[in-house]
């Protein structure tokens, strides 16, 4: 008992881990209270209506559930539609203020509650694939405490600055040798020192489960443990069946698990090695070359060694395959680990600890074993220093950005202008409608596209222009013997400098022939989607295509796709790089921030038709009889910019253009609203 109560002081108090414990438990409480972000923030933003819809479809997949969404969805609609039309009248001038508020106030009753059923309406998407082992319930606390295949680099660090000094500052203070002179203590000594590392090793790890637990609790909620692990989206494709709290307790018994295996490995390291510095290092490369230089991502869980078991989540995953545009094929990202797989490698792992232990104590009894060195472990040292060196100097560089966007309006999707070119849609021939680019200094013209096989590829008229680039969308058709299916969609980037073509985006829309078995596709409403585009923009990280009631995003590395806006009638939308200026159904104009995610209302604006420039939004004014109004992005400043009621306008710099509603004349104006002939 004497041995455990000093090498306990020496462990936590001469060699500072008591310190060291302390200081990971209040930077993992602080960066979890600071850094952690729910997995679906729309949850938390509509938190009362979304829990409004949860409460009444709660539980498994059922018909009466399909029947209520659906009313509801219709409801919605009407509600929508009706609200739409008496806010029309009201601004029209043919319904009273005290009338619309009468109709509008219950309208808005039903409309309160539509952010919350969107988003139930979306799990409901997810469930009805497979309602079997899909339940409706809160996910971002379970999300949030299992949905993710990250190592815990704080927890990595106090392992090794816990374990290492064990063995490691017997060699560093030269008491290894008369330690190993003792016949009858060495052994006892050293499984003392073992047990103690695995001991204090095992608490941690549980008490790190268990504060994590705590947090999500508190912070989101863990209710319906007992539902289906599917629940979650991230396990969606997994063949494991398992509640989410037994899910949770497996996890934490794989990764203490993986704990003690590490643990193990730095006392071998230590003992093996013979110092300290050195330990720390290859002990850190076992662990980080394999996380991030492995090329699949489930490779790790297939090898054998304590990493997959501290991390332990991909445990549960199933198949999960990602389009590759440039082979045209389902590329694996992630291969489900079977339970035999999971077998093998935990026996293996056991096996080289159990290894490693033995070694530890043969090493620790025989004391004519201190004074030999091999150089072949020197070269072995270096090696490893070396490869970890290499590791931390390679990184990854963050994106580039363009800077300036030219200003992306929906009105004027058919057209783009830069210092050299006009690019248009010219649809003098309804049946070849083409893409032109004319050379303003020579007036040469030409077709932007440069397509050889054009029975099989129809080219939209929507194009997106940005600088020198240009870009547009295809889609590529597949002929069965009887009948013509779309197969594939494509975004094309022109580079106006060369013309030269590439494409930055593909995606496969055949859903009736199966790639590969096990392919998780995209559902038929994703894919029919594509299909209903009607125009689109990007910046550098995302595309952003819009549909007939709705804008999506797309991202351009995983394809991954995401419901930015719905709204019953796309009207006027425009873009600046960051922003997307849009029509909501009150006729009022919204800014939306696709950094953030989040949206606000431009105040003192009803319209329906509006056109963004670099500094200001030119709008009809129906609060004025349809006047053109013009607002300032910058000090939100409105002017008036004509005296006449107006049918339709556009810009085209430095003029507006536009049709008067009395004579039905076209008339051309300058910025401040005089009147160029």
């Amino acid at each position: 008992m004497s041995l455990w109560i000093y090498e306990m002081k020496k462990m936590f108090f001469h060699q500072k881990g008591l310190l060291f414990i302390v200081l990971y438990f209040v930077l993992s409480i602080a960066a979890m209270i600071l850094f952690d972000k729910p997995v679906n923030p729309d949850i938390e933003r509509n938190r009362s209506p979304y829990s409004f819809y949860l409460d009444q479809v709660r539980g498994p997949y059922s018909e009466t559930t399909e029947r209520f969404l659906a009313d509801e969805a219709r409801k919605i609609s009407e509600a929508k539609v009706a609200l739409q039309k008496a806010t029309d009248d009201y601004y029209d001038g043919n319904m009273e203020e005290n009338e619309f508020l009468a109709v509008s106030g219950p309208l808005e009753n039903i409309l309160q509650n539509e952010k919350g059923f969107k988003l139930i309406y979306d799990q409901y998407t997810y469930i009805r694939e497979n309602p079997g082992n899909r339940y409706f319930l809160y996910t971002n606390g379970w999300d949030g405490l299992l949905s993710h295949d990250k190592l815990d680099f704080l927890f990595l660090l106090l392992l090794l600055l816990l374990v290492a000094p064990v063995f490691g500052f017997e060699f560093d203070s030269k008491m290894d040798a008369l330690l190993l002179t003792v016949k009858q203590g060495a052994r006892r000594h050293a499984m003392c020192k073992i047990g103690l590392a695995l001991l204090t090793v095992a608490v941690l790890c549980l008490s790190t489960a268990g504060l994590r637990y705590a947090f999500y609790q508190l912070k989101y909620g863990l209710g319906n443990g007992d539902y289906p692990l599917q629940s979650l989206s991230y396990f969606g494709t997994s063949a494991k069946s398992s509640t989410l709290f037994e899910a949770f307790l497996w996890i934490t018994a794989g990764k203490l698990f993986g704990s003690l295996c590490f643990a193990m490995l730095i006392l071998f390291a230590s003992v093996c090695l013979k110092k300290y510095a050195i330990t720390l290092f290859s002990c850190t490369a076992v662990i980080l070359l394999p996380y991030y230089g492995l090329p699949l991502e489930s490779s790790k869980y297939f090898l054998p060694g304590p990493l997959g078991f501290m991390v332990s989540t991909g445990f549960f995953r199933g198949n999960e395959y990602k389009r590759n545009p440039f082979k045209d094929q389902m590329d694996v990202v992630f291969r489900e680990v079977s339970f035999t797989a999971w077998s093998i490698v935990f026996a293996v792992t056991l096996c080289l600890s159990v290894a490693m232990f033995i070694v530890i104590l043969i090493r620790r009894t025989n004391e004519w074993n201190v004074g030999k060195r091999s150089y072949g472990r020197r070269g072995f040292r270096l090696m490893l220093v070396l490869g970890l060196a290499a590791s931390g100097l390679s990184g990854c560089a963050s994106p580039d950005t363009n800077g300036q966007r030219d200003v992306y309006n929906y009105s004027s999707r058919q057209s783009f202008e830069n210092e050299r070119y006009r690019f248009y849609t010219d649809d003098t021939d309804p049946e070849n409608i083409r893409i032109m680019f004319e050379d303003k200094k020579t007036g040469e013209k030409g077709g932007l596209v440069r397509n050889p096989m054009t029975a099989l590829t129809r080219v939209e008229n929507a194009i997106y222009g940005n600088g020198t680039h240009v870009y547009y969308m295809k889609y590529d058709f597949d002929k069965p013997a009887f009948r013509e299916v779309v197969d594939r969609f494509s975004v094309v980037e022109v580079d106006t400098a060369t013309f030269q073509e590439s494409m930055i985006f593909e995606k496969k829309l055949s859903t009736d022939r199966s790639t590969m078995p096990g392919l998780v596709k995209a559902n038929d409403y994703d894919a029919g989607f594509y299909l209903t585009i009607s125009s689109f923009f990007l910046d550098d990280r995302s595309l952003y295509f819009i549909g007939q009631d709705e804008i999506r995003r797309v991202n351009r590395l995983t394809g991954k796709m995401s419901v930015l806006i719905r709204c019953p009638v796309i009207k006027s939308v425009a873009f600046d790089g960051r922003y997307i200026y849009y029509v909501n159904e009150k006729s009022q104009v919204v800014k939306y921030d696709t950094r953030t995610d989040s949206e606000t209302v431009v105040p003192d604006i009803v319209t329906d038709y509006f056109v963004l420039t670099d500094t200001e939004l030119l709008f009809l004014n129906r609060k004025d009889r349809q006047k053109i109004y013009a607002l300032h992005l910058g000090n939100a400043a409105i002017r008036k910019l004509t005296d006449k009621s107006v049918l339709t306008f556009h810009y085209d710099k430095p003029y507006i253009f536009y049709v008067n509603q009395s004579d039905l004349k076209n008339y051309r104006i300058d910025m401040d609203g005089r009147l160029v002939y």
